[in-house]
């Protein structure tokens, strides 16, 4: 529970710090996690990088190290939730695209935001809320239980409600929030561990959740992909894609994998756009350990 408090009294410091101290601990720590990542981690990135994008092993390294760096910032954001309101939200994230979403929710059919773990994804659901949209994010508990109260306490003071994604009750929630034609986010481009959708990710193979698309094909909900970007004056941009349909045809299987294999591509121009951004220290096809030696603890 100490860390809990301290984690607290640390929000409270990063609320009122001048934007060069913010800066400076954002920096701290980046360089931080560089230096404790598991080395087998960094190599893994580094190879899954020069595999994805075909550039050389010089700037793979730089790319995986920018990615692992900008949690810093990630982290300074987040610990500023207190001071995010509907009036001034704008002034930290400008929303490129905010038409479709505002098209999409007067279809009255509940909206599917999909994103991926870029930029800061827990920045982009505050950004939706307060603009004043019932937002329900689907996210994974964290293993230790005050972080994850703590996490959940600031998700909440933004206008965020949360289910999460292995609680069979909160499986209902999901379902509800659609059929209320209120807002669902996702983030959609982990490895679901049973199965799933099958699409190639920069030509690897890989296995992505069936919820984005089955629930756009059973309530008739638009998704729209959306991914937030770091600008290096310190503010973000939201940028959100017109709106995906999953059809219902005879052939359910190859309806779930047309959408799936577009929402794909748009990961893939993300993250070609600014990989940095993606975070590729996260072991997406399951295959880190054996091939980069790290030993399971």
């Amino acid at each position: 529970m100490l860390g809990y408090y301290i984690v607290k009294l640390f929000s409270k410091l990063m609320c009122v710090s001048p934007k060069w101290l913010r800066n400076l601990v954002a920096s701290l720590l980046g360089g931080i996690a560089c230096a404790f990542i598991p080395k087998w981690r960094m190599d893994m990135a580094t190879a899954n990088v020069m595999e994805c994008l075909g550039v050389d092993e010089a700037r793979a390294r730089q790319i995986a190290d920018g990615s692992l760096r900008r949690f810093g910032r990630m982290i300074v954001e987040v610990m500023r939730f207190p001071l995010l309101k509907p009036e001034n939200i704008n002034e930290l994230v400008k929303v490129e695209g905010l038409e479709y979403l505002e098209a999409a929710y007067k279809e009255n059919k509940g909206v599917i935001m999909a994103t991926g773990h870029y930029g800061n994804w827990e920045l982009l659901g505050a950004t939706v809320a307060l603009h004043g949209y019932p937002m329900l994010s689907i996210a994974r508990k964290q293993n230790n239980s005050h972080m994850d109260k703590f996490i959940n306490e600031y998700r909440q003071m933004v206008g965020q409600k949360i289910a999460y994604n292995r609680d069979g009750r909160d499986l209902l929630s999901i379902s509800r929030v659609l059929k209320e034609k209120h807002i669902l986010g996702v983030v959609y481009d982990q490895d679901t561990n049973d199965g799933g959708v099958e699409v190639d990710l920069f030509g690897k193979k890989s296995f992505f959740p069936l919820g984005v698309s089955a629930l756009s094909r059973i309530y008739g909900s638009p998704i729209l992909p959306v991914f937030l970007h770091n600008n290096d004056d310190g503010t973000c941009t939201a940028k959100i894609y017109p709106p995906l349909y999953t059809p219902k045809t005879k052939n359910k299987e190859e309806d779930f994998y047309n959408v799936t294999k577009k929402l794909v591509t748009i990961l893939e121009h993300e993250i070609i756009r600014n990989p940095e951004m993606w975070f590729w220290t996260h072991d997406r096809w399951k295959d880190g350990r054996r091939r980069f030696g790290g030993k399971k603890k």
